[in-house]
């Protein structure tokens, strides 16, 4: 209880932030910040039950998609299309969970990556009459919130707010709970854990399925607010840059890929202009964070010596 009222004048500065920040790239920016949040949120709970995945970017453009062709296809409300996106790629995750998830370490991510790129794939050769090839979908039409129009970036970011507090509190919910605790006990030692009588694929698809919903809640709000999506906008890079955000912030808490998320985002946005150069310029920024601003034990989490085990024990 103490905690919650630690944090409570903090929700309340972020819901009062609107009335001191009038510039439309800083409220982008909270924006884009927020949405970065929801993303290494959701990566952090398939990352606790030891599973690396390079693929996220997939799931929140299965997202994006899907909410963008209910709206504009099918003409349901947005309301009603951003949890069915979620749904959606939840649907998706168990499909692709099921077999996978037997993999360990690096061979599942590497899997997760191929799924990433068979989905830019599918978007960008198939269907062009569908998903709108390499060029996207453009017009994606302003959401409609109950009879209220969500046009400005203040009432934006009036949207993703509630949707990002919603999301930390959900899946810190579930990491303290039973699950959660069963969920850390498989990413340190599945074998033995299993040999306890835990079903531990039951458990790594509830984490991988429950990420993915998230992932593709966070596309469907991203393509709303752009209005625009292609598949250049769910490139490989985004999925590393969601998995640095946890890397950086450190994986033992959810606090991780909060702060993780929060203060590297400014970087992500600030890198826009380099182009090409954006991830070289993105990754010289995150050494110099690593080596000067974090304890060693947040740059290299406990976690990723245990993917590494994995990988060679397979």
């Amino acid at each position: 209880m103490t905690t919650r009222f630690r944090l409570l004048p903090l929700v309340l500065l972020l819901f009062l932030l609107p009335l001191f920040v009038h510039s439309s790239f800083y409220l982008h920016m909270l924006i884009m910040t927020a949405v970065n949040v929801i993303m290494a949120t959701s990566l952090w709970l398939i990352l606790r039950s030891g599973q690396l995945s390079i693929g996220h970017a997939a799931f929140m453009a299965i997202g994006a998609y899907a909410s963008t062709l209910l709206v504009m296809r099918a003409d349901v409300a947005f309301w009603l299309a951003l949890p069915l996106a979620g749904l959606i790629a939840a649907v998706v995750a168990v499909l692709v969970g099921y077999p996978s998830l037997r993999l360990k370490g690096l061979f599942f991510a590497l899997v997760t990556f191929a799924f990433a790129e068979i989905v830019r794939v599918v978007f960008n050769s198939f269907g062009k009459g569908l998903f709108g090839g390499a060029s996207g979908i453009s017009g994606i039409p302003h959401p409609n919130m109950f009879g209220i129009d969500i046009v400005s970036r203040t009432s934006y970011y009036y949207l993703v707010l509630p949707l990002m507090l919603f999301t930390i509190v959900a899946i810190h919910r579930i990491d303290k709970s039973r699950i959660g605790m069963t969920l850390v006990a498989i990413g340190n030692a599945d074998v033995l854990a299993e040999s306890l009588g835990v079903n531990i694929m039951r458990y790594k698809v509830f984490a991988f399925v429950i990420g993915s919903f998230f992932a593709g809640v966070a596309g469907a709000f991203f393509a709303s607010y752009l209005r625009h999506i292609s598949p250049e906008s769910f490139t490989f890079w985004l999925s590393v840059y969601v998995l640095i955000y946890v890397v950086v912030g450190g994986s033992g808490t959810i606090a991780g890929p909060i702060v993780g998320a929060c203060t590297l985002s400014a970087f992500s946005e600030g890198f826009r202009s380099f182009g090409d150069y954006e991830p070289i310029v993105y990754g010289i920024a995150l050494i110099a964070v690593s080596c000067f601003s974090l304890p060693a034990s947040l740059a290299c989490p406990a976690g990723c010596a245990s993917w590494r085990g994995k990988s060679e024990r397979s």
